[in-house]
């Protein structure tokens, strides 16, 4: 059974969404109201500027919010993709907000943009799999669906945390689970923010901490691959 309720979970999304965004306007206040203009933020137009090749997402099986297995590389090739870990038990501010509130904001700016609409794919990978369950994920992802917008977001986890560990470990996202004197897990999952824009081949094209995580830059960038490949789309084959 999940650990949560459906009203537990969406309220989680709410109090991030909003505890993220109050955390990202002290940070950007001054350019808040120009945030779809590029030159407010002194961003080089999109396809002007090259975005280098990082890594290679691996291939790995996991679980998606119906609670079917399968492969990262359905969500990660053929559209501009950013991805990014979190977890839902996650009330660090600097954390998983900041990841939430960005794509919010990157997906309702980018469903008005005729270039990346249907090229942007967002995607959630749960740190936990034991209380992140597919259930969960479901209510997550229905949440986030509620709003009319072409831009897609899915919420995945993983069979086990063991099953996740080869993932983690090939993108560098390094995790610590708290524990306490009795050796049972807390529920804290420690971890640094990273967001991984990917392109439509399966490459890692830039990879965002919390300072450097905004809503215009990830744009600014998912513009620039898009440019790239032109053919890019964010719909999912099916299996």
């Amino acid at each position: 059974m999940s650990p949560y309720t459906a009203a537990e979970v969406k309220g989680r999304a709410r109090l991030c969404a909003r505890v993220a965004a109050a955390l990202l306007l002290l940070q950007v206040a001054p350019a808040q109201a120009e945030v779809s203009a590029p030159v407010a933020r002194n961003l080089p137009a999109p396809g002007t500027y090259v975005l280098h090749r990082i890594q290679r997402v691996p291939e790995i099986s996991l679980l998606d919010a119906a609670a079917t297995p399968v492969e990262l590389s359905a969500y990660t090739r053929g559209a501009v993709t950013a991805l990014g870990f979190f977890y839902g038990h996650c009330a660090d501010p600097a954390g998983c907000p900041v990841a939430w509130s960005a794509f919010e904001a990157a997906r309702d700016a980018a469903q008005h943009d005729p270039l990346i609409a249907a090229r942007l794919r967002l995607v959630f990978v749960s740190l936990d799999p034991e209380r992140d369950t597919p259930a969960v994920m479901r209510l997550l992802e229905s949440n986030e669906k509620g709003r009319e917008t072409n831009v897609s977001w899915s919420f995945l986890t993983g069979a086990s945390e063991r099953a996740l560990t080869p993932l983690l470990r090939a993108m560098g996202q390094d995790v610590a689970y708290e524990t306490n004197d009795a050796g049972q897990r807390s529920g804290t999952v420690n971890h640094m923010l990273k967001v991984f824009l990917i392109d439509p081949d399966g490459w890692v094209r830039e990879i965002y901490s919390t300072a450097f995580l905004t809503p215009e830059g990830l744009l600014n960038d998912a513009r620039t691959l898009a440019m790239e490949f032109p053919s890019a789309s964010n719909r999912i084959a099916g299996p």
